[in-house]
């Protein structure tokens, strides 16, 4: 099947591939995120950590289709040692940015609710991780 990314030149074939596997992985991270939110607020009501929990526990479930898909089908590289270590180290940048923005986005100052702020900052943090995925995992040697 000939996806219209196909038909693009590098980087931007890469680019929308990797806006596919984005958009798939932004759904897969945001609905373990929200179903922890709602299991945590039946066991754990008004407890402020329950949201960092649930975002933590739905960026790690994403990120191991997501490092596999990144390396097949955006990349077009099998998966390595070298690029793991990279891939790990991205969303580990990933990950602090995304927390730093939920929370962010939750304060007072800006006062959007948990369920809001989880989905923007997953959108927000996911176009740096581009970049610093192209720059330490899968760069072509």
């Amino acid at each position: 099947m000939n996806l219209p990314s196909s038909y693009l030149h590098e980087p931007a074939r890469s680019a929308v591939r990797f806006t596919v596997v984005g958009t798939t992985g932004t759904g897969i991270q945001y609905g373990w995120y929200y179903l922890f939110l709602w299991l945590f607020g039946l066991w754990f009501p008004d407890q402020t950590w329950t949201v960092s929990v649930a975002f933590t526990v739905g960026f790690v479930l994403e990120m191991v289709s997501n490092y596999l898909l990144q390396s097949y089908y955006v990349f077009s590289s099998k998966p390595d040692w070298r690029n793991l270590t990279g891939f790990l180290t991205a969303r580990a940048i990933n990950y602090v940015l995304q927390m730093a923005l939920l929370w962010l986005l939750m304060t007072d100052a800006v006062g959007m609710n948990e369920k809001w702020a989880g989905i923007v900052s997953i959108l927000v943090a996911g176009v740096a991780n581009y970049l610093i995925l192209k720059l330490l995992a899968f760069r072509k040697r």
